[in-house]
């Protein structure tokens, strides 16, 4: 437990639990059946219960990003490179308002097929990989990510997210949007929020940096990169719709 509070930035070589190893297949592993157990609770609560299970998670997001961001403030990482405006935190301010708006369609559509793939991402080539299994903030990369998850395998689950090909330009056009603003952010204030201007070791986009070398390519290469898995998604989920019959 001695680097259980220890960033990424400050930890020892060595000491990761790495990609695709035992304890990164055990970590998958617990999200995934906790993915099912939200899936299944929801799908059988009343819509009072339906109401509450989604505010618990969504308002658990906020509140492990305030911890997070309370555990960096109090080390000697520089809080302002890690404040929550990545793809997935976006995901779960999108998903406050979701609970606050559920039969918006402004966010539902983009729940599944741009903030869900982000955070399945997220799961399966995690930027907390240099650090141990058991350590903080490798706890809140695979929580966060499988609420984000959770929520939105669960209403889609229902029937409470319907498909439609046309929505979806919608989600592109928003994120488009999104990458501008936060692009600009990044140059300006030298950031790297949502990954824009470096990879961050994750392999994931290790390989868009290499293949597009860097620079302003590889931040089209990853949002190319970015409308494709939207696509790969809204594919995916609209088979399972259509093969369920909804």
């Amino acid at each position: 437990m001695k680097y259980f509070w220890t960033h990424r930035d400050n930890i020892p070589g060595g000491l990761g639990y790495g990609q695709f190893t035992p304890k990164h297949m055990a970590w998958m592993s617990g999200v995934a059946l906790f993915i099912a157990a939200v899936t299944v609770w929801y799908g059988k609560a009343a819509p009072e219960g339906k109401q509450l299970l989604l505010r618990i998670l969504a308002y658990s997001l906020i509140a492990i990003d305030i911890v997070k961001m309370i555990v960096i403030a109090r080390s000697d990482v520089k809080l302002s490179d890690y404040l929550p405006l990545e793809m997935c935190s976006f995901g779960a301010y999108f998903i406050v308002c979701d609970t606050i708006w559920p039969e918006n369609p402004f966010f539902r559509v983009m729940l599944l097929t741009l903030f869900l793939p982000g955070a399945f991402m997220a799961i399966l080539f995690p930027t907390t990989s240099p650090l141990p299994a058991i350590n903080f903030f490798t706890i809140h990369q695979f929580l966060y990510h499988g609420l984000i998850v959770a929520y939105g395998i669960a209403r889609f689950a229902s029937g409470e997210i319907p498909l439609v090909y046309a929505d979806l330009w919608g989600s592109i056009a928003k994120i488009l949007i999104l990458v501008a603003v936060m692009y600009v952010i990044d140059t300006v204030f030298k950031k790297n929020y949502m990954f824009l201007r470096d990879y961050y070791g994750n392999p994931l986009l290790g390989v868009i940096w290499k293949v597009c070398k860097g620079g302003f390519a590889y931040t089209c290469g990853l949002t190319v990169f970015s409308i494709f898995m939207i696509h790969v998604f809204f594919a995916l989920f609209k088979c399972i719709e259509l093969l369920t019959l909804r």
